[in-house]
């Protein structure tokens, strides 16, 4: 009987290949492709800008971001990249830059300080001299700790001469003009405003800009409320938009993946010799090899993907110390214009009760953002007298589209938080859509969360530091959201940024 034949497996080869779409490694991947690597980038999980549903471009999650350029990597990511500019010109200022409702009290939190102080004379007119040397506080904190991360210490530090280096960026920070020899790991401004509702609410919003779960560290609110105080933005796509920005750069910048490839889904890592060899796609007799490997994905999803004889590795041994506790649920909202009331601001936290916790049953980050119809072929086309207002708060952890009953309260439990916060927009309603059930599903490796919060089973530097950037094989580094997770976006920009200078030590300095 004669036989197919069958073409044999090709290799091939690159000098790096990032497995994941978390923004860490869309920062890896450009750098690496701009200092001139060869640079494959397997999206496997990502989900894109948007998703489509009713005809609309739906965000996955709310997202408030600080001003980039008051992010050290950040800053230092986009510059060498030649996007700064760019990007700056896309973001849209948010007004105010965070809004708290309260059932007693709305006020809005702005840059401005003036407008600040007029906004807390309106609702606290006893105390609102006392919450400003607070706010006051926290900015300077903020400033004074911005050394510390422009030094690009190893966060989170591994080994004596990593914590060496953290440790004299530490004292350099503590010493630099209007630092006023504060210790910048235990410095808490907003201390004195304990008890305090606006205090309560200041804590339950940082809890939507950090990936980390459980009680927040003194750094991690200087970084995450102080860079509130600076400026806040959105952007068309969301969060992820960003991201797509930086791999387009990347695709322009170095020789990365072809279209495909770029969205292909990574089936299993090849390990040989106590390093990744190669990795194998869906669908693929073919492996994609390189000599260096940055993760930024999902620590399950990466697990997934190592070999099954590897499966009590050291490494899959420390994936193991990622928990997620709680994640993101969300729901868009399309309404007429009408709805909106003319006080509400752009980005909204909507307490029930400001010491009633971080949970979806009393707390919800509400994003008012323009209605966008798909046109097809990559084009949207903004609606005018149409918004969106997606909303969303956090719930357990493992929740499926398929758990029906689960979806549909938590649902529910959304519909009725946005009642609260925009009274009859139910009348206005043009559509309606949960990312959890509305998104396609298209066969991708691991769904990507939105925005999960890892509960810190590691000792951690600084209370806001998770895997370390360096894993136990030779040549796979991690540039995830689980490295830094404390920091929420400025952590991924600092990932990628030590990512990439791991990488390139591995790899020598490209010449030529």
């Amino acid at each position: 009987m004669a036989s197919t034949f069958k073409p044999p497996a090709t290799q091939r080869i690159y000098d790096v290949c990032v497995v994941g779409s978390q923004l860490g490694g869309a920062v890896a991947g450009a750098l690496l492709a701009r200092r001139g690597y060869r640079v494959l980038h397997v999206d496997h999980d990502g989900v894109g800008a948007a998703y489509e549903d009713g005809g609309y471009l739906l965000p996955y999650a709310p997202a408030v971001l600080p001003g980039p350029r008051l992010l050290p990597a950040a800053e230092l990511a986009l510059t060498e990249l030649g996007l700064a500019t760019d990007l700056v010109r896309q973001l849209e200022p948010c007004s105010p830059d965070l809004q708290i409702l309260l059932p007693r009290h709305r006020v809005d939190i702005t840059h401005d300080g003036a407008r600040r102080m007029q906004e807390l004379r309106r609702e606290w007119p006893h105390e609102a001299e006392r919450l400003e040397a607070g706010f006051a506080r926290l900015g300077r904190a903020f400033d004074a700790s911005s050394p510390f991360l422009k030094a690009l210490p190893p966060l989170p530090p591994d080994g004596f001469g990593e914590r060496r280096a953290v440790g004299k960026a530490l004292r350099f920070a503590g010493n630099a003009p209007g630092a006023e020899g504060e210790d910048l790991e235990r410095v808490s401004p907003l201390a004195e405003l304990e008890g305090h509702p606006l205090a309560s609410s200041l804590a339950i919003a940082q809890r939507f800009l950090g990936y980390l779960d459980g009680p927040t560290a003194p750094f991690a609110t200087t970084r995450l409320l102080g860079s509130l105080l600076r400026g806040t933005y959105k952007l068309p796509g969301s969060y992820q938009h960003l991201r797509e920005l930086l791999r387009r750069r990347a695709e322009v910048r170095g020789d990365a993946a072809t279209a495909d490839e770029a969205t292909a889904v990574a089936e299993r890592l090849e390990v040989d010799g106590g390093k990744v060899a190669a990795v194998r796609l869906a669908g693929s007799p073919d492996s994609w090899v390189a000599r260096v490997f940055v993760a930024a994905t999902d620590a399950p999803a990466l697990q997934r993907l190592l070999p099954s004889e590897e499966e009590r590795s050291k490494t899959a041994r420390l994936l193991e110390t990622v928990v997620t506790g709680r994640q993101l649920v969300c729901i868009n909202v399309v309404v007429r214009t009408s709805a909106l009331p003319p006080a509400l601001g752009d980005n909204a936290l909507s307490l029930r009760d400001p010491d009633g916790g971080d949970g979806l049953e009393n707390a919800i980050l509400l994003q008012v953002l323009p209605a966008r119809r798909d046109r097809g072929k990559g084009v949207a086309e903004a609606v005018p007298d149409e918004r969106v207002i997606c909303a969303g708060g956090f719930a357990p952890a493992g929740l499926r589209a398929s758990d029906s009953e689960a979806v549909e309260l938590l649902g529910k439990k959304l519909r009725d938080a946005v009642l609260d916060a925009v009274p009859f927009y139910d009348r206005h309603l043009v559509h309606e859509s949960m990312p959890l059930l509305a998104a396609r599903r298209t066969g991708r490796g691991s769904r990507l969360m939105p925005h999960p919060l890892y509960v810190p089973v590691r000792e951690i530097t600084l209370g806001v530091t998770g895997l370390p950037c360096r894993s136990p094989y030779k040549n796979l580094l991690f540039a995830g959201r689980e490295v830094v997770p404390g920091l929420g976006i400025e952590g991924e920009f600092h990932a990628g940024v030590q990512a990439a200078a791991a990488a390139r030590d591995l790899l020598g300095r490209k010449t030529g």
